[in-house]
């Protein structure tokens, strides 16, 4: 288009310039060396290299400007803090590099304080625990160790407290206690010696009691106390202990003794979970008289030859029939059936038995009721037993009072006396049984049991007992060679509610069985081979066999026991 006579050209269309790209940033950002307050940093430059760099501190530009070199120093920070730290690169043109970043943190070098107010918050005999308060750091606390007696006790923890268990009554132990923080380091220790309780010995158990009877004695007390607690209790009969009881005993029956002739006294004392044994509660088991002549006549609460505990002299003048033995008489009849019973226990007749002396007392009242206490010793028709005791031997006899005890009046303090008494066994017996048994490991198979007896009587009477599981059994003794063998196909079987008792005294058998099968024995004169060969024991050595077969199917091994005394003519 030509304007004023004059074509103009258009301008040709300007074009913007193309955007630059952000240099790269620094690489490798890394601490060179690190002080409680300074570390020093060093990074390595971008490819194609950069004008400059800038250290940032927490997001803070450090130093003057940016600088060429590729290190810095961070000085004035503090011991054991974290920071974050980054590093950019500037081109020429002033454009800045993303930044490279890296958490720094100062070396912590200084030890905790020691752990204030270590106490024992608890000691008892066999524990102790410790407890402190929190301790100071310039950074933190990361644990507290504990030591016992020099030794690390477990791991480290957190919590302010910690159990020591496992340690010695009454003894003295060392406990120590550190701090440690994040970088290890730990503080001088807290000490405290600590001593555990002594354990007291446990109290005697209070009111310890005893209840006679001819072959035993009931012994009773109350609970025991002590500072740890008792585990159990320990019963000794004439300073030997035959029993150890558990914590919740109160009662013990001692067998197979003779109050106040084979044991003298019966002791109870408590023995604590530290095993310590307390003081003993001691009851004596004497009868309440003193001697006076041997030998010494002892019926149920009465005693011949004795000044008694309500200070009465008892003298036995005159004695007949215990020390005598009965006439002989050919009395052992048959009583017929299969079993070979015997009408009476052996060949002598019964024994009497008359006892005269006097009595002194220390005072008219006592005299009366000494007679009272004499004329009803023994009520009628009841069984009593006698005991003599000599000066090495001791015998007693089943007696009951033969018709009334006389009694003559010897002025205001004294009388005279009398009292017959009959035994239905002539015999005169041990006070302690004797007992052995006899157990078949295997069957078909023996085993054999030897008891030695004492006294004259030649025909010993005894109670055999046989349980099984066995088949066709048979009974000897070795030294007459008699023998009781089962009847053809009898079994016992493996239950300890069978069994089968042989009376050797009166040539009886009786087959025990569950009460669901029967209430009671019943005779076991069937179970025996006919006619059986009764035999008794003797004075000196006696030897049981007991042999048979296995029962199919049962499981177990029979045994045989056996009950006797010694008997004296």
């Amino acid at each position: 288009m030509a304007r004023y006579g004059r074509a103009f050209a258009v301008p040709p269309r300007l074009s913007r310039a193309p955007r630059s790209t952000l240099p790269p940033e620094p690489q490798n950002l890394r601490v060179v060396s690190a002080a409680p307050t300074e570390v020093s940093l060093a990074w390595d430059a971008p490819a194609g290299g950069a004008a400059g760099y800038r250290l940032y501190l927490d997001g803070v530009a450090q130093g003057a400007g940016d600088q060429a070199g590729l290190t810095f120093t961070l000085s004035g920070l503090t011991e054991g803090a974290t920071y974050l730290v980054e590093v950019d690169a500037v081109d020429g043109g002033g454009q800045r590099s993303a930044r490279t970043a890296l958490a720094v943190t100062t070396p912590d070098v200084t030890a905790p304080g020691v752990p204030p107010n270590l106490v024992a918050t608890h000691v008892g005999h066999f524990s102790v625990t410790v407890g402190w308060d929190e301790a100071s750091d310039n950074v933190a606390v990361a644990g507290y160790q504990v030591y016992l007696d020099g030794a690390a006790h477990g791991a480290q923890q957190s919590g302010l407290s910690h159990p020591l268990p496992g340690l010695t009554p009454a003894t003295a132990y060392l406990v120590e206690v550190e701090a440690v923080d994040g970088q290890g380091n730990r503080s001088a220790r807290a000490q405290r010696t600590v001593v555990t309780l002594a354990d007291q010995p446990p109290a005697a158990p209070p009111n310890l009691a005893a209840e006679h009877a001819e072959e035993h004695v009931v012994l009773t007390w109350e609970a025991a106390g002590d500072d740890l607690g008792v585990a159990g209790y320990e019963v000794l009969v004439d300073a030997q202990v035959v029993a150890t009881l558990g914590p919740s005993a109160r009662r013990h029956l001692v067998a197979d003794v003779v109050p106040g002739i084979t044991v003298a006294s019966a002791t109870v004392r408590a023995v604590d979970t530290g095993g310590q044994v307390g003081a003993a509660s001691t009851v004596s088991l004497l009868a309440p008289y003193m001697p006076l002549a041997t030998p010494v006549y002892r019926l149920g609460a009465w005693a011949g030859n004795v000044v008694d505990e309500h200070g009465v002299r008892w003298v036995v003048k005159e004695e007949e029939g215990w020390t005598s033995s009965p006439a002989v008489r050919a009395r052992s009849r048959p009583r017929g059936g299969r079993d070979g019973q015997v009408g009476n226990p052996g060949l002598y007749g019964r024994r009497t038995i008359t006892l005269k002396g006097t009595a002194v007392a220390p005072s008219h009242l006592e005299m009366l009721a000494a007679q009272q206490r004499l004329v009803s010793l023994v009520p009628p028709r009841k069984v009593a037993l006698l005991r003599v005791l000599e000066v090495h031997l001791a015998r007693q006899a089943r007696v009951r009072l033969a018709g009334r005890v006389e009694i003559t009046g010897q002025g205001s303090r004294a009388f005279t006396w009398s009292m017959t008494l009959r035994a239905a066994d002539p015999r005169r017996y041990a006070l302690l049984p004797t007992r052995g048994q006899a157990v078949i490991d295997a069957l078909p198979g023996a085993a054999e049991m030897t008891v030695t007896l004492a006294g004259s009587y030649p025909y010993i009477p005894a109670g055999l007992r046989l349980w099984g599981p066995i088949r066709n059994f048979r009974l000897a003794h070795g030294e007459s060679g008699g023998s009781l063998v089962a009847a053809a196909g009898v079994e016992i079987p493996a239950d300890p509610d069978y069994s089968v008792a042989f009376d050797l005294a009166s040539r009886s058998v009786t087959a025990y069985v569950p009460v669901e099968v029967w209430p009671e024995p019943r005779p076991g004169r069937g179970l025996v081979k006919h006619p059986p060969t009764w035999f008794t024991l003797q004075p000196g050595v006696n030897t049981l066999l007991i042999s048979g077969e296995p029962v199919v199917g049962a499981v177990g091994s029979p045994w045989l026991a056996v009950e006797t005394r010694d008997a004296w003519t």
